[in-house]
């Protein structure tokens, strides 16, 4: 019988950072997608309305 490996609190919690911390670029433009698809169905219902945020207005200029 093979022995099993027991895991400190510590090495779980750290464990879960690190995957964490490489899903977090995928978490990011997933949450990008679902914002620009939130954005243009509100524009479609108010075509005049135009972005207030900087940093949208930074990413759409580049």
């Amino acid at each position: 019988m093979a022995k099993k490996d027991t895991q400190h609190p510590w090495q779980q919690i750290e464990e879960q950072a690190f995957h964490a911390f490489r899903e977090w670029p995928l978490w990011l433009v997933l949450r990008e997608r679902e914002l620009a698809l939130q954005n243009t169905g509100s524009q479609s219902d108010t075509p005049s309305a135009a972005p207030t945020d900087k940093s949208t207005q930074q990413r759409q200029s580049n």
